[in-house]
């Protein structure tokens, strides 16, 4: 599948008003909405980490066989993402400290701040002391860092498939869009989600053509699909986080037991067992067929009902 770079236009970041206006209910189920913003930040702090390592990917795989040529198109979405996230993420932690650029890492909230020390921290220093040691991709570290953006973009894949089957597909674009009381958020969501349907087996497949080994064994599949991953708890702490900060009263029994997180959680067990690399043809005809309804059918729209938001925002 193509790689695209899209672009976010700027309308969209002006019926987000993020401004004393702003309206957490992108989707029309509070708890959904939520745990959505919650997520904003945890992308965004995976994808700067995923920069850091597709430097590194330049860097140790020589133009040779090894070398996936679309990795640093998907490295240049993820910067992409990781920006356009970041205007969201700004407003509402701008009653809190700010993020802070940490020695492996340019935005860490505080609230993100285990996320580092577990894993961008010990991987990039690994990294590092290998690297003066003289070992590049034959690095424990390195090796690790690239399975970990595998397992990431792996579980991204299944938020995104849930993301549009939940509230897209079925003939619920309309009745969710006409619902949503933000239809910034619900738009960037949906470029984002989108791109990650284009992009989610190229690190799964720079992986394993490097090492010449699976990146979901059973071990790993029992790790992180089976048991709460780092990812899933930094979706909870984010989500409890935003809440606190949006003045919103909520539990982590309301985030376990929401639609939005048992369904994710339902379709990584269906999806993701040994072996999995997002090119099953169930998944691939799934995918692109997502990405073409959101290029052809769903974006068109929601930049008219956008543009109908904002005309009638002028008027009243």
């Amino acid at each position: 599948m193509d790689l695209k770079l899209r672009a976010v236009p700027q309308e969209v970041y002006g019926v987000m008003e993020l401004n004393d206006n702003f309206n957490f209910l992108w989707n029309p189920d509070p708890v959904s909405s939520l745990i959505g913003l919650g997520t904003s930040y945890v992308l965004e702090f995976f994808e700067f980490y995923g920069e850091r390592i597709g430097d590194y990917y330049d860097e140790f795989i020589p133009e040779s066989p090894q070398k996936d040529e679309r990795f640093a198109l998907f490295v240049t979405q993820e910067k992409r993402h990781a920006a356009a996230h970041r205007k969201l993420n700004n407003f509402i932690t701008k009653s809190i400290a700010p993020p802070v650029r940490e020695k492996f890492h340019p935005r860490v909230y505080d609230f993100l701040y285990g996320a580092y020390k577990e894993m961008a921290e010990p991987i990039i220093g690994g990294i590092e002391r290998d690297k003066a040691n003289g070992k590049k991709a034959d690095g424990a570290f390195f090796k690790e860092a690239v399975r970990s953006i595998a397992i990431f973009e792996s579980q991204v894949c299944m938020t995104g498939l849930s993301f549009f089957e939940n509230l897209f597909e079925n003939g619920r674009f309309e009745l969710v869009s006409n619902l949503s009381g933000n239809l910034g958020v619900l738009y960037l969501l949906g470029y984002h989600y989108t791109e990650e349907m284009e992009h989610c087996c190229v690190s799964i497949e720079a992986f394993e053509t490097i090492y010449q080994e699976k990146v979901w064994t059973r071990a790993l599949v029992d790790q992180h699909v089976h048991s709460r991953n780092l990812l899933a708890s930094q979706v909870l702490l984010s989500t409890l986080h935003v809440a606190r900060m949006l003045n919103k009263q909520l539990t982590v029994e309301q985030i376990t037991n929401s639609v939005a997180y048992q369904y994710r959680e339902q379709m990584a067990k269906k999806y993701i067992v040994e072996g999995f690399n997002a090119r099953e043809p169930e998944i691939l005809a799934r995918r692109k067929s997502l990405v073409e309804r959101w290029d052809n059918e769903w974006e068109p729209r929601l930049l008219e009902k956008i543009a109908q938001r904002i005309r009638a925002g002028a008027r009243g």
